[in-house]
């Protein structure tokens, strides 16, 4: 059963990293399971046995929340104020138990944590604002230079499932390497279902990239994902290691900085202009149903597991 919850919350985690303006770290910790995943990942090397054990049901969940990448970018492209307003909600429904982690704890350590992370997230959102949406790198001809690029970008987008309130794909869009990824992603898979006889219709950021899918687009683009998985490695290992010292060191002024990442994200889930083409009163309104059904739903089973825990605590 417990395995059962965890790959669960390893489906929420998954789904979270994959949508504009969510962090997969801000869902670990609302769900609690960020501390054991941060620990596992960080004591890998010396407890091998006991972190692949404790991270494999996270991993799976992982898996199976990033295949909705297809049904949630179609939410995003068909509806992208009604969709992204579910996942807002989601999210401000969950705050009230992610409060009780700093509830009491304020001091000036701590508050200014929050005001330095909560600023600098927020000028990261106002540089997506002016660049964002136009910065765009065409890796479509497979350049050399794009496998190391990956790596490097896959190192840094792996903050999104570290650091809670980060938001990776917010990130890869200031890179100009958001888009680039997700049309790696839906090549290769069009190169596999046209080699199976299958003819699928993807949307390409890049017009290039209707003339190289194909058979011998399966491996350049294999390539660049397996780059980009290795980079996310070593980005998760490495960011994971620095975020262990911090709770173990300055646990308080951590979680405050955290909140405040949280907090400041809920501008960057509305700061894309595209959202906004084509609004109609009716897309308003069940925007701010959405945000609601989102709100209640999380809220509520945040605060179901907040009295289960509460109850096992007692019975230790």
């Amino acid at each position: 059963m417990k395995n059962l919850i965890k790959i669960l919350k390893g489906v929420l985690i998954g789904i979270a990293a994959i949508v504009p303006g969510f962090s997969g770290g801000t869902i670990a910790c609302i769900v609690n399971c960020y501390d054991e995943i941060i620990e596992a990942i960080s004591d890998i090397k010396s407890h091998f046995k006991k972190s692949i054990i404790t991270l494999l049901p996270y991993l799976l969940g992982i898996l199976i929340g990033a295949c909705s990448l297809f049904p949630i970018s179609w939410g995003i492209n068909n509806y992208p104020l009604i969709t992204i307003s579910l996942f807002a909600g989601l999210l401000i429904g969950s705050l009230p138990s992610f409060y009780l982690n700093i509830k009491g704890k304020a001091n000036k350590t701590n508050l200014l944590s929050s005001f330095i992370c909560g600023g600098v997230f927020l000028i990261l959102i106002i540089v997506n604002l002016f660049v964002g949406s136009g910065n765009y790198v065409d890796i479509s001809l497979n350049p050399w230079w794009a496998y190391i690029v990956m790596i490097i970008v896959g190192a840094i987008g792996s903050a999104a499932l570290v650091v809670p309130g980060i938001s990776g794909s917010m990130v890869l869009m200031i890179m100009g390497f958001y888009n680039p990824l997700m049309d790696t992603i839906k090549g290769f898979l069009s190169s596999v279902l046209l080699l199976m006889g299958i003819n699928a219709s993807f949307d390409f950021a890049s017009s290039n990239m209707l003339e190289v899918i194909g058979k011998n687009y399966i491996l350049p683009s294999l390539g660049l994902l397996v780059c980009f998985v290795i980079g996310v490695i070593l980005g998760f290992y490495l960011i994971s290691k620095l975020m262990k010292y911090l709770l173990s060191k300055h646990r308080d002024a951590t979680y405050f900085a955290i909140f405040a990442f949280i907090v400041v994200s809920l501008v960057a889930i509305y700061a894309v202009e595209s959202y906004y083409q084509n609004l109609s009163a009716v897309k308003i309104i069940l925007a701010i149903v959405f945000l609601i059904l989102g709100f209640c739903a999380s809220y509520f089973l945040t605060k179901l597991a907040d009295k289960k825990k509460g109850q096992e605590d007692v019975s230790r």
